[in-house]
Parts: C-alpha cells; sequence; structure tokens
C-alpha cells in the first residue's frame, strides 16, 4: 500500500500507565500537496513526528507514570468504506511530572473548529496530575502547555520524510467525511472528564 496526495489519514496514538491501563488520542489529516505516492514507512515517520511536536509541549505536564507506546497510521478507503493500516510503530514519550496523579479520568481539554461550524474537534489530555489543579481550574503553566499543543494540532505542517503537506482535521463517522481544521482552537480552563467510548469516536 502507498499513500497518495487527497489520501485520508487516522493516527491513534497510544499511552500506556505503570500497571497497563491505556489512554488513546486519535488524529485525522488529509495529505494536500507533495510529489506522491509516499512510501507507507515514512508516512508514519512524519506522523510520530507530529505527535513528537505536539506532546513535548506537555512532557513537564503529564505524569511519569504514563508513557508513548506506540503509533498506528491508516488510510480511509474509498472503495470498502473502511480503515486500512498503513504501519504501526513503537513511540517513545516520556513525561516528567512526579506529582501525584490526577484520577484517569480527569483530563485536559482542547477544542478545534472546523470548516463546517457543526463539527468541532475534541483532545483529551491524560496523566495530569494534582501539579496542575489550583481551586478548582487548570494552572496557567498547564494553559500555557496546551495552547502549544493545540497550534500544533490544527496547523498544516510537511513532513520530513515525505516532503508531503499533511492538513489536520476531524473525520465525522456519520457523515464519513473529513473537516479541515481553521485557524482556532480553546484551551479549557476547567478540568474535564475522559469518558469511555466506542471505538473510533472522537477524531
Amino acid at each position: 500500500m502507498t499513500v497518495a496526495v487527497g489520501d485520508i489519514l487516522k493516527t491513534v496514538c497510544s499511552f500506556v500507565w505503570l500497571d497497563g491501563e491505556i489512554n488513546q488520542n486519535v488524529y485525522a489529516t488529509e495529505v494536500t500537496s507533495g510529489s506522491g505516492p509516499f512510501d507507507d514507512q515514512d508516512v508514519a515517520d512524519d506522523l510520530e513526528d507530529w505527535m513528537d511536536d505536539m506532546y513535548a509541549n506537555l512532557v513537564s505536564r503529564m505524569s511519569d507514570e504514563i508513557d508513548g507506546s506506540q503509533i498506528q497510521v491508516y488510510k480511509w478507503d474509498t472503495v470498502g468504506l473502511d480503515w486500512d493500516e498503513v504501519a504501526t510503530e513503537a513511540w517513545t514519550f516520556n513525561p516528567t511530572d512526579t506529582q501525584s496523579q490526577l484520577p484517569r479520568g480527569v483530563a485536559g481539554l482542547i477544542t478545534s473548529q472546523t470548516v463546517d461550524p457543526d463539527v468541532q474537534g475534541k483532545k483529551y489530555i491524560p496523566g495530569l496530575t494534582f501539579n496542575d489543579i489550583l481551586d478548582g481550574l487548570m494552572s496557567a503553566g498547564y494553559i500555557t502547555a496546551a495552547l502549544g499543543y493545540g497550534a500544533d494540532w490544527i496547523l498544516p505542517f510537511v513532513g520530513s520524510a515525505t516532503g508531503a503537506t499533511f492538513t489536520p482535521g476531524i473525520w465525522s463517522v456519520v457523515n464519513e467525511a473529513f473537516y479541515e481544521n481553521v485557524d482556532s482552537m480553546a484551551v479549557s480552563g476547567i478540568p474535564s472528564y475522559q469518558r469511555r467510548r466506542k471505538n473510533n469516536v472522537g477524531i
């Protein structure tokens, strides 16, 4: 399999706690320019670099008891109407906050706007600690870090391995359609709760 301009990609970013519990965030992108087709492994390397850039903003805000585990990349099959695996690779991400962790469901929330006002993206940041809750609100240090993460999430980027431009957005499971992010996102100052949800929901 190869990836070409116009393909929609899904990147599943997995974290694992020391006790084996898993958290995941799912990201959607469209390949919007470049000289494809692109090698699968190069695509996966570029999307892993994207994860590295995003989560580098949060390395000191997340518990040292949760680590990056793996990156899985999928391509939307417009004929079979399902996701085909492109590549899976290990992901090294080691947060450093040694403070006591908050209950596992408590998370930071970042939302994005898309070209369709009715379609928004949500990302939940796991592994936060009591270091980042002050009088029931998120700390200024966390807000700053989350804004950096959000900027890296919503803006197009050029992969160093492929030279392709990847444009982030939201995949609507209901509409089976991709909606490009616009240059707008918000960080909640109130702690959120990441509920368990069905596979592929919330990307």
